[in-house]
C-alpha cells in the first residue's frame, strides 16, 4: 500500500491551524550572547507558546487515524511524514539520511507466543501459572523458540553487583542455565546506600535483565509490585503477546531467552513450593551478607517467537545557531513520537492512542521549534530537534541516535527531553528529574524564579524515572540531560486535580484510555512547554552545562 497519499491527507488537516496561529507569531526579539551565565537575562523567549499550539497537534497525533503510532506500522509512517512536513515548514536543516529528515533505525520485531504455560514443581507440591494473569513472557533474543525445562529457580535478591557500594548479591554463585527470581528495586533501607530512597540504574528492570544475561541465566522472573514498578501490573500485561522491538543483536552479545514479570502473589506461591517465605527472603536481601538462595523449585515454560525485520526512524531537524563560534555546539531536544499502536481490546477499544504519552511531548517540541525558528537573531548555539522512535520499546530510537549523532558527540552540550506535559491544571511548581546531577539544575531554578515556578526534585525518586526516558541515552554518552515533570501544587482545586493526576497512572497509562478529554487543561500544558523553551534558550546563550562532581555520568563526558 502506498501510504504517502494517506499521510498527506492527514497532514493537510493541520493547514488551517498553521495559518491561524502563524500571524500571532510574527514579532521577534533581539537576543544577546552573554559570556557570564549569571548576568544573563532570566527570560529570552520572544513570545509565549499558545495553548492551541499544543492542542491541535495533540488531537491530531492521538486520533484514531494515527492508529496509536505503533513502531513499524502505518501510524509510524504517517507520524513521521507529519513531523517531517512541520520541520520543513520551519526551514530546519534535514539531518537524516541522504539529505532527508529521517534517520533510519533498523529494528527487529519479535512476537512471543507461550506454547507451554509456566509450571513449577517443589517439595511442597506443583503449581501452574497462567499468562498474562500471573506472569508475562517476552523474548530476549531473536531465536525462533525458547524453553525452560525443569530449570532450577534461584532467588537472587536485587541481583546487583556494585563495587562502589561494597554490594554483591551474587557471591560467586553460578547461575548459568538457571531461572532467577529477582526484586525490581535497589536497597533503600539505609540512606547511606544506593542513594537511599532515590533509585539508581541498579534498581531498573533493564539492569536486572542485562545482568542476568551477562551471567548466563536462561530467564528472569522479575517480581512486580506497584510500589517498585510505579505502575500496576496491567502495564506489563499490555506487552504480553504483542510485538516487542529490539535493535539488531550484535554478535556475541549476551541475551536472555525469556524475560518475565511475575505478580507478587504468584512469586509468593512459587517460593512456597520450595518451603520458603518470600517476605523473609526479601528481608534477608536487604543486607550486604545476602547470598543467592536456591528455592528447591524447578520451572518449565516454552514459547515460540515470530521475528521480522522492520524499519522506523528518528526525524531530525537542525536550527543553526547565530553565533559564529557557539553555533558549532548543539543542544539536543528530544520527544518520542511512538506509542503502543493497536493491541488487546479494553472496553471495546484496541487503539492505544498515547495522547499524553507522548503526543503532548511532540506537540511541545514542535511549538518550541516554531518559536526558535522565528527568532532574529536565532539562538547562539545550534539546536537539534529529534523526534525519536521506539521509546516505549526500550528507548531504542534515542539509543540509536546517541550512537549515531549527525554531529560530533563532544559538540552536543546538553539534552532537553520532553515526555509528557501537565494537562490537569496550572501549578506553581515543576519537577526536575535528575535534580542536582548537573549545572542544568541551577539554570532551571533561575528560570523558575523568573517565571514564578518552584523547581523541585522528583517527588517519586524511588521510581527511577531518570532511567526511564530518552534523556538516559544522552547521559550515557556524557551529555548533561534534563527532563521535567508536571508539578502538583495546583493553583486551584488542588485536591481534586491531584486525584485526577494520580488516576492517570492507575487507569490511563499505556492503555487505550490515554485519549484527549474535554477537561484537559492546555493552558497548563503550554506553560510546561514554555518552561522548557526558556531553559533551552538560556542553555543556548550561557555557559556549557557540566555534570556535578562525582555524578555517575561525569566520567563519560
Amino acid at each position: 500500500m502506498n501510504l504517502r497519499p494517506i499521510a498527506i491527507s492527514v497532514i493537510a488537516s493541520l493547514a488551517v491551524f498553521a495559518a491561524c496561529h502563524g500571524a500571532d507569531s510574527a514579532h521577534h526579539a533581539h537576543t544577546t550572547v552573554f559570556e557570564d551565565a549569571a548576568a544573563m537575562p532570566p527570560l529570552l523567549a520572544p513570545r509565549a507558546i499558545q495553548p492551541a499550539e499544543i492542542r491541535g497537534p495533540v488531537r491530531l497525533l492521538s486520533s484514531d487515524a494515527f492508529e496509536g503510532r505503533g513502531v513499524g506500522s502505518r501510524g509510524d509512517e504517517v507520524t513521521r511524514a507529519y513531523i517531517e512536513s512541520e520541520f520543513e515548514r520551519l526551514a530546519l536543516l534535514p539531518m537524516g539520511q541522504d539529505g532527508g529528515f529521517t534517520q533510519p533505525v533498523p529494528m527487529l520485531g519479535i512476537t512471543t507466543e507461550v506454547t507451554q504455560q509456566l509450571a513449577a514443581n517443589g517439595a511442597k507440591g506443583t503449581k501452574s501459572f497462567e499468562a498474562p494473569t500471573d506472569y508475562t513472557a517476552v523474548a530476549g533474543s531473536a531465536a525462533q523458540s525458547a524453553e525452560w525445562k525443569d530449570a532450577e529457580v534461584v532467588f537472587c535478591g536485587y541481583g546487583i553487583e556494585a563495587k562502589e557500594q561494597q554490594w554483591d548479591d551474587w557471591k560467586g554463585h553460578d547461575v548459568r542455565g538457571k531461572v532467577l527470581l529477582v526484586m525490581n528495586d535497589d536497597p533503600s533501607s539505609d540512606p547511606a546506600l544506593f542513594a537511599g530512597k532515590t533509585r539508581l540504574y541498579y534498581g531498573r528492570w533493564t539492569y536486572k535483565f542485562e545482568e542476568a544475561a551477562r551471567r548466563g541465566a536462561i530467564g528472569v522472573l522479575l517480581i512486580h509490585t506497584n510500589a517498585s514498578a510505579g505502575y500496576p501490573f496491567q502495564v506489563q500485561q499490555a506487552n504480553h503477546g504483542r510485538e516487542n522491538f529490539w535493535l539488531p543483536f550484535a554478535d556475541g552479545e549476551p541475551v536472555l531467552p525469556i524475560r518475565s514479570w511475575i505478580t507478587e502473589d504468584a512469586a509468593k506461591q512459587l517460593s512456597a513450593l520450595g518451603g520458603h517465605d518470600l517476605d523473609q527472603l526479601r528481608a534477608k536481601a536487604e543486607s550486604r551478607e545476602f547470598a543467592p538462595v536456591p528455592l528447591g523449585v524447578t520451572v518449565s515454560l516454552a514459547a515460540k517467537n515470530t521475528v521480522r525485520e522492520l524499519k522506523s526512524g528518528n526525524v531530525l531537524g537542525m536550527l543553526p545557531g547565530s553565533d559564529a563560534q557557539r553555533s558549532e555546539e548543539c543542544v539536543v531536544v528530544t520527544a518520542h513520537f511512538d506509542h503502543l499502536g493497536i493491541g488487546p481490546k479494553k472496553r471495546d477499544d484496541a487503539i492505544y492512542n498515547g495522547a499524553l504519552d507522548n503526543a503532548t511531548g511532540v506537540a511541545a517540541m514542535l511549538a518550541i521549534a516554531r518559536v526558535c525558528a522565528e527568532m532574529d537573531p536565532r539562538p547562539a548555539r545550534s539546536i537539534l530537534f529529534a523526534a525519536v522512535t521506539a521509546e516505549e520499546s526500550g528507548l531504542l530510537g534515542s539509543q540509536w541516535l546517541a550512537r549515531n549523532l549527525p554531529i560530533d558527540r563532544k559538540k552536543a552540550i546538553a539534552n532537553f527531553n520532553i515526555d509528557g506535559l501537565g494537562i490537569w491544571g496550572e501549578t506553581r511548581d515543576i519537577e526536575f528529574v535528575g535534580h542536582g546531577k548537573s549545572s542544568l539544575t541551577a539554570l532551571a531554578e533561575r528560570i523558575g524564579a523568573a517565571m514564578g515556578v518552584r523547581v523541585l526534585p522528583d517527588s517519586n525518586p524511588e521510581n527511577g524515572t531518570f532511567y526511564r526516558s530518552d534523556h538516559l541515552n544522552f547521559a550515557r554518552i556524557g551529555v548533561p540531560a534534563a527532563y521535567f515533570k508536571s508539578g502538583s501544587d495546583f493553583v486551584d482545586r488542588k485536591e481534586d486535580r491531584k486525584r485526577m493526576k494520580a488516576s492517570y497512572t492507575a487507569t490511563h497509562y499505556h492503555q487505550p484510555a490515554d485519549e484527549v478529554a474535554d477537561w484537559w487543561n492546555f493552558d497548563a500544558a503550554a506553560k510546561d512547554a514554555q518552561f522548557v523553551l526558556e531553559c533551552l534558550l538560556a542553555c543556548c546563550q550561557g555557559d556549557a552545562p557540566t555534570w556535578t562532581k562525582g555524578d555517575e555520568f561525569e566520567s563519560r563526558r
